[in-house]
């Protein structure tokens, strides 16, 4: 009890540094969702539970159910978002931000993850400062499906990124992310970490619940992409489509399925704006990189894929803003990745 006490503070702790991350954001005039009816709600749920479509996945960035704008409310997203990982919140876990929670989930179907950074392991787990050994990774995988589980998640998403910057000058390590010269064994760390992890959530758990790596899913060993349902690589800035196949072509090298891959842009700030950056489509098309990642598929085994993951947004929370209508892009996005599907939801024919 008491690890798993020390996984929830660390958990709350990063949350609040997360959220610090967050531009301040002008408040609005409310928005109220309108009610649907339950078949529309019942079909969305449906059509959520399939694994046959590409997905819209977002990080949301300052949750909180306490504010006087819906720019803070897991209400706020469209109802087609298929996975949202809480990036940042207001401190504390009330019961306003419980029933914002259990609304997307229960009644909108979508499955929202937690994300953390995935390098160090809590001190209650290690052998020493610089020491630690598999029972010790294997307690804090544990302890983290535990925190997934009291909270009420169904998912947890690694924030993976080897060989970058946590903070300006000052790299990413850990007993899971080296650099090696530091951490020789990270690489069969992390292994015992994402297999530990793989037995509660991910698609060899048996369970709807995701494993989920962002950052630098390639990184990984050859094989591990078999444990997540989604590597989701940070394509920000994105120019053209083949700077997305690049980034696809080095996650195949070790596994990685089109299928299993969500391509995302930031939107952090006013970056939301227009949509991303201008970017180059295959067929000579110039459009926002948020609607290329939408239309992008990977050519895989020389072929063209019939489907990739799909795609997404850092600070998912910032295009609430556009006009004449919240969420303009994302909504965009979700068009142009079920365009050929026969629709039921209003969101995907807008």
């Amino acid at each position: 009890m008491r690890k798993i006490n020390t996984i929830l503070l660390i958990f709350i702790t990063t949350l609040i540094a997360l959220s610090s991350c967050d531009n301040d954001i002008e408040a609005l005039d409310i928005v109220k969702p309108y009610e649907k009816s339950s078949e529309y709600y019942a079909n969305l749920r449906a059509y959520k539970e399939r694994d046959d479509h590409e997905v819209f996945f977002g990080w949301f960035g300052g949750w909180s159910a306490n504010s006087t704008d819906m720019i803070r409310y897991l209400e706020s997203i469209p109802d087609s978002v298929d996975i949202v990982s809480i990036w940042s919140k207001s401190p504390g876990f009330d019961d306003n931000l419980k029933k914002d929670l259990r609304r997307l989930q229960e009644v909108k179907g979508t499955r929202v993850t937690f994300t953390i950074f995935a390098h160090k392991i809590p001190e209650e787990f290690m052998v020493s400062e610089k020491e630690v050994n598999p029972e010790g990774i294997e307690a804090y995988a544990k302890a983290l499906v535990d925190t997934m589980n009291y909270y009420g998640y169904q998912g947890i998403d690694l924030d993976y990124e080897p060989g970058y910057l946590e903070h300006a000058g000052v790299p990413f390590n850990g007993p899971l992310v080296g650099p090696s010269y530091m951490w020789p064994d990270y690489m069969d760390n992390m292994e015992i970490f994402v297999k530990a992890l793989g037995k509660f959530i991910g698609p060899k758990s048996g369970t709807r619940n995701l494993l989920l790596i962002d950052g630098v899913p390639h990184h990984l060993k050859e094989g591990l992409a078999e444990y997540f349902n989604y590597g989701i690589v940070q394509s920000y800035r994105s120019g053209s489509y083949s700077d997305l196949q690049s980034r696809f072509d080095s996650a195949a090298r070790k596994g990685w399925k089109p299928e299993q891959y969500i391509f995302t842009e930031t939107f952090e700030g006013e970056r939301y704006k227009n949509g991303g950056v201008p970017h180059l489509m295959r067929n000579g098309e110039t459009v926002p990189s948020l609607e290329g990642m939408a239309r992008f598929k990977p050519m895989y085994n020389g072929e063209l894929a019939k489907r990739k993951g799909g795609c997404g947004t850092y600070h998912m929370e910032t295009d609430y803003n556009t006009k004449p209508e919240n969420y303009k892009y994302t909504r965009n996005a979700i068009m142009w990745m079920n365009k050929k599907e026969n629709q039921n939801t209003e969101d995907h024919e807008k």
